[in-house]
């Protein structure tokens, strides 16, 4: 199996599974565990974004940019979880999967060589990586680490909510 096609399956995986443990009430994808952690809505607006980001920016770097990456500071990014409060969720979780089709898609049209080239990142602390870091780091890991949350969210709404 090629890099591409295994980067394919894992970002289907991830993806799959995030929308699976994230479909819960309306009630519940609302609640916000305190006043500093995300909803899960805030979480699926961050996660649509990001992976919107990470695709084109992968995509941006493979055709010469210089530069890849952002900080935690990046004006979409700290956007996507501003007053979400009137957001559609169904719109999010197809706009997610519609992602997830859209950087399966341009990973499948990329050869296993892309990945080895080595560009800087934006942030010094990361300092030159290749683009397989972009995808393995930013795309699959970063989904799995909000699955956690959000299975840490349904744990904390169901202790808290229905004591």
């Amino acid at each position: 199996m090629s890099k591409a096609e295994q980067y394919q399956q894992q970002i289907k995986e991830k993806v799959n599974t995030y929308l699976e443990v994230s479909d819960v009430s309306k009630e519940m994808v609302k609640w916000k565990p305190s006043k500093d952690e995300w909803s899960i809505l805030q979480i699926h607006s961050h996660v649509n974004e990001s992976l919107n980001f990470w695709i084109q920016d992968l995509l941006e770097a493979v055709e010469g940019k210089e530069k890849w990456g952002r900080t935690l500071k990046h004006e979409g990014r700290l956007a996507a979880v501003e007053d979400v409060e009137n957001l559609d969720i169904e719109s999010i979780r197809e706009d997610i999967a519609a992602s997830k089709d859209k950087g399966i898609a341009e990973i499948g049209k990329m050869s296993s060589e892309v990945f080895e080239k080595e560009k800087e990142h934006v942030n010094p602390k990361f300092g030159v990586k290749p683009l397989s870091f972009l995808v393995e780091h930013f795309i699959i890991e970063h989904i799995g680490k909000h699955i956690t949350q959000v299975e840490r969210n349904i744990a904390n709404y169901k202790e808290k909510v229905h004591q």
